[in-house]
């Protein structure tokens, strides 16, 4: 069997996207036209398969170079399944030579990723608390995430949220003053969620982080119609105005809170009461069973802007869900030749057609 790289403008969109469906560790995140956009415009696109000579594809991770020249995977990567001892052994060796040729050629100062928490083989039920990302040669870590159980009854799923967090979803429930819209991607929506985004970014005093209108355009032109993300705003029925906004991705019987902008004038808790209606809807879409992940957790703050995130992302019933982290051990800054000879590899370039084929794999995705 030889492998071979392809960049992700390499391969076909139905192929990449069929692949990551068919695989327990795909989700949301890796499909093609989430990977078309990272949130961090001078970030390069990196992405790329593991191929056989048949181009049928056995890896495929989402990958970015940073202009500091480090590498990230946001979300880490998607391994065929079921494959065999050989193969999987052969797939993993080729991954840690053609990493480490990289991080030599354009010397890399870090790699580092994180594992996606909802894909199937990570749910609760199914977790077996090993950090797959060990197995190609990353330094083992951990953060958390906060997930909603759906499958909960109905009486609890107000009953568990937070005091403050009830008390504000009876408030507006009884008012009636609010109504949630769900986004149909017009063009008006898109220049809405965009001025709030903005709007948001601006108030917190984190200006440097307001991403840039592409990203926030392609949810709207190409995610909506795909069904892979919905946006829903809540308008203020008195003034008519869209006040708050959720942008969520679908993937099977699972979401996540991705975005989430409000107007800087309006009244306590209608944040709480935006997210608490949108995960009852996705409940109700999943046929009250699945998860509905809020976000990254940070239970250990106790001051700060990360304290607060923490409180808004917990207070919906939610309970903890492992996100597994890896730092890409590296070998040693040397020259190729003594490089490939710690990988193992013959040195003599003339006739090793294995050296030969990993550099030029490597220069031809470059």
């Amino acid at each position: 069997m030889n492998f071979h790289v392809r960049h992700y403008s390499e391969i076909d969109k139905e192929k990449w996207n069929t692949f990551v469906r068919s695989s327990s560790m795909g989700w949301a995140y890796f499909l093609y036209d989430m990977i078309k956009f990272h949130r961090h415009i001078s970030y390069k696109n990196e992405s790329f398969a593991i191929v056989d000579e048949n181009q049928d594809i056995f890896m495929v991770i989402q990958l970015h170079r940073t202009p500091q020249n480090k590498l990230v995977s946001q979300w880490g990567f998607v391994v065929k399944d079921n494959l065999t001892k050989k193969q999987s052994k052969h797939l993993k060796e080729f991954f840690k030579n053609y990493i480490d040729l990289y991080i030599s050629k354009f010397k890399i100062k870090s790699f580092d990723l994180n594992i996606c928490p909802l894909s199937a083989i990570n749910l609760p039920e199914k977790h077996n608390m090993v950090n797959p990302s060990i197995y190609y040669f990353f330094s083992p870590g951990l953060r958390y995430t906060y997930l909603v159980d759906l499958s909960k009854s109905d009486d609890r799923m107000l009953a568990d949220c937070e005091e403050t967090t009830r008390q504000a979803i009876r408030k507006y429930d009884k008012l009636a003053r609010y109504t949630v819209v769900e986004s149909d991607g017009s063009l008006a929506d898109c220049n809405k969620y965009i001025e709030l985004h903005k709007e948001t970014y601006t108030r917190t005093n984190a200006k440097k982080n307001i991403i840039d209108d592409s990203y926030n355009k392609n949810i709207f032109e190409t995610l909506i119609p795909q069904k892979i993300s919905k946006v829903f705003f809540l308008k203020d029925n008195e003034t008519n105005e869209y006040i708050a906004t959720v942008a969520i991705l679908i993937y099977g019987k699972t979401a996540y809170y991705w975005w989430g902008a409000s107007k800087d004038d309006k009244e306590v808790g209608v944040n709480k009461y935006l997210l608490f209606k949108v995960i009852c809807h996705v409940r109700e879409m999943f046929g009250k069973c699945g998860y509905f992940e809020t976000g990254g957790a940070y239970p250990h703050k106790r001051v700060g802007k990360y304290k607060g995130l923490n409180d808004f992302k917990k207070c919906f019933g939610t309970f903890l869900h492992p996100i597994f982290k890896g730092s890409y051990q590296k070998l040693p800054d040397i020259k190729t030749h003594e490089q490939l000879k710690l990988l193992g590899v013959k040195i003599n370039l003339k006739t090793s057609s294995k050296v030969l084929k990993i550099i030029k794999t490597l220069n031809k995705s470059m």
